[in-house]
């Protein structure tokens, strides 16, 4: 085995509400750091782009930002939803993040505070991706509709239906030519 390439961080989240940080090399696989903040299961994580940090979206109504190098919580933020998932945008400005309250809300990753919010439809939304440069956000939901966003209008931008359940994952490809979604 080449170590010449890692060590990698490995970050998992579990139905428990924690949050496990790993250390991975060819070699070797030790966990680093056990953290119980989360009083739900953590239904999503996202690293930011510099990759030193993860965004954890849970169950119990909060997302907390994870300094992955220490092990500790750099921010946390609250909301009456069961948080679903959660996107950062690419400049780190900014992080989105939907639920079963049926809104994207953006929150403001210097002070964590909600500085918008949009109605996302009338059921739960489960999944929500961004676009490599900002500008469109897609969602899904269980009205089984994909919808794609403009990020600074917050207007639905087209949507499309063809599932016949609910949407639990959406992507789009980096060059910004396919969308894919997943349905239950």
């Amino acid at each position: 085995g080449d170590d010449t390439r890692g060590p990698w961080s490995l970050v998992t989240g579990g139905a428990d509400g924690r949050v496990r940080i790993w250390r991975i090399t060819s070699q070797h696989q030790a966990m680093e750091f056990s953290l119980k903040e989360h009083r739900g299961p953590v239904n999503r994580l996202v690293a930011t782009p510099s990759g030193d940090q993860v965004i954890s979206a849970s169950a119990d109504g909060s997302c907390i930002v994870w300094d992955i190098a220490r092990g500790v919580r750099t921010m946390a933020f609250f909301e009456p939803n069961v948080f679903k998932s959660v996107v950062i945008h690419p400049d780190e400005s900014q992080i989105l993040t939907c639920g079963t309250n049926h809104k994207i809300t953006y929150w403001d990753v210097v002070d964590g505070q909600a500085i918008r919010e949009i109605e996302g439809g009338d059921d739960f939304m489960n999944c929500i991706d961004i676009d490599v440069n900002g500008e469109f956000f897609l969602t899904g939901s269980d009205d089984k509709c994909l919808k794609v966003w403009h990020y600074d209008e917050g207007l639905a931008v087209c949507k499309g239906k063809g599932h016949s359940g609910a949407i639990n994952c959406v992507a789009m490809s980096p060059d910004q030519k396919a969308l894919v979604s997943a349905g239950r």
